[in-house]
């Protein structure tokens, strides 16, 4: 017997709750949706919700958020690559965006399809920021070495 998923009982969760709503017993909801008896008494009686999988709320986090650095993703999600490799596998429309690694936390970034022209632009923000503060850095040592001189 194949394993269903979290995101199967998360679909057929409502489903269940309404059906209780309209008076069918425990034992032929489950039947109806193709659900354990327990998963369903524990849903209505112990009012136990089913949760997402770990895929599909790294999918919702890069909607919400468009295109994320691993900076900002590790925060939430700390094996990022694995969850991102098993996205794929379930055909979610994940991609991921390299830059040298001299751009530390902000050198792999994921974002969903569609959302190229934003990654384009915050990849070139950190970059002309990074600039900024290097050409700012410069000037400072500079400065300090002709006051060390006189």
């Amino acid at each position: 017997m194949l394993r269903k998923g979290k995101n199967f009982y998360v679909e057929n969760y409502k489903k269940a709750i309404e059906l209780y709503n309209k008076g069918y017993n425990i034992k032929d909801i489950a039947s109806i949706l193709g659900i354990s008896y327990s998963a369903c008494y524990t849903w209505i009686f112990k009012k136990r919700t089913p949760k997402k999988d770990i895929a599909t709320k790294f999918y919702e986090f890069l909607k919400s958020n468009g295109p994320s650095p691993i900076i900002e993703i590790n925060k939430e999600f700390a094996k990022h690559s694995d969850i991102y490799l098993v996205a794929k596998e379930r055909g979610f429309k994940i991609n991921r965006y390299k830059l040298p690694r001299i751009l530390k936390g902000y050198s792999i970034w994921y974002y969903l399809e569609g959302q190229e022209e934003e990654l384009l632009n915050r990849v070139k923000d950190i970059i002309n920021k990074r600039e900024e503060l290097k050409d700012k850095l410069t000037e400072e040592i500079f400065r300090k070495i002709n006051l060390a001189k006189e």
